[in-house]
């Protein structure tokens, strides 16, 4: 089986973004350092419209022109020690701005559907050239933010022109209509992975683009309860490395407190603790590929710890796979 550990290389978007150095600096170096001394390959999905963004105010803000050359500077290094970097795209990037002291998020526009098709080009174009620029690697996957994929007739030819042919947003069952955040995953097929052309839920085995889904999970309300009530116990075991807060999403917190959701398979925070469960569970039912979505901010002690045995417990029966293995198929 192949295991595919993903993290979506960002800061956060809510009322205080956090700094680089702690959302994503820090915490990706302990992930380089668990990385190397495992020796695996992670994937990263760079949030692309940020490297425009800190381009663009560095020019004005001795600050920002800091945090790039720290940004730059990583994602340099993680190419150079061989971990791939991917297209990932938060288009509210284009409405949010620095103020001379810090980041401010604007997501009215927080979903690419949210813009029309020609500005939809426009976007998806910038934000690879800059993710190409930075890395000196042609981008070949896409995730969209938030899970928000629009509709793939606006991005088919854009794609197909770009050299993108793998997609790595939906995951099973996944649905949420919340504010800024809306997405449903409800008819994507049952399977490991599937070839696509107008639509990513719906395979096509001649199709130009492969769908490499997110691992899904079904959690009772049982285990939020227990995050919650462990994150207050041991807090600094527990707490998140980023000092920024997530966009609020209130519609969503009483669903996961009170009945069953279908989530993303991810190795942040306490979510970690059911790597290993479902890797057995995988193998038990011959799976061909587990993907596993994490975020450098959001990763904490626990998490880390988790995750280094967890990559210490299988790596001798599975491979740690890059999204560019797949490029010689």
């Amino acid at each position: 089986m192949k295991v595919y550990l993903s993290f979506d290389y960002e800061l956060y978007f809510g009322a205080n973004t956090g700094t680089a150095g702690n959302c994503i600096i820090e915490p990706t170096n302990r992930l380089l350092e668990i990385a190397a001394k495992q020796g695996i390959y992670l994937n990263f999905f760079i949030d692309s419209g940020y490297l425009l963004a800190l381009e663009k105010y560095s020019k004005r803000y001795p600050s920002v022109d800091y945090e790039r050359k720290q940004v730059f500077s990583q994602i340099k290094q993680l190419v150079a020690a061989g971990h791939d970097c991917q297209l990932h795209i938060h288009p509210h990037w284009e409405d949010s701005f620095y103020d001379g002291k810090t980041w401010q998020m604007k997501t009215d526009r927080y979903r690419l559907d949210q813009f029309s098709d020609v500005q939809i080009i426009d976007i998806v174009t910038r934000y690879y050239a800059i993710t190409k620029e930075v890395t000196s690697v042609a981008p070949i996957a896409f995730r969209a933010g938030g899970w928000c994929l629009p509709p793939w007739n606006t991005l088919n030819n854009i794609f197909k022109k770009l050299g993108v042919w793998i997609e790595s947003t939906v995951y099973e069952k996944g649905c949420i209509q919340a504010e800024q955040v809306q997405f449903d995953f409800s008819t994507a097929p049952a399977l490991d992975q599937w070839m696509f052309e107008e639509d990513p839920l719906r395979e096509n085995s001649v199709g130009s683009f492969l769908e490499l889904p997110i691992s899904s999970v079904k959690l009772s309300p049982l285990f939020f309860w227990n995050l919650y009530v462990r994150g207050r116990l041991n807090r600094s075991f527990h707490k998140g490395m980023g000092d920024g807060v997530p966009m609020a999403q209130k519609s969503t917190k009483k669903a996961l407190l009170t009945s069953y959701t279908q989530q993303a398979l991810s190795c942040d925070g306490y979510f970690a603790s059911l790597l290993q469960n479902e890797f057995d569970m995988r193998v038990l039912k011959n799976n061909d590929t587990m993907v596993v979505i994490g975020h450098p901010k959001a990763q904490s002690e626990y998490s880390l710890q988790t995750l280094d045995a967890f990559i210490a417990s299988v790596k001798d029966t599975c491979i740690f796979a890059r999204y560019s293995d797949l490029q010689n198929k």
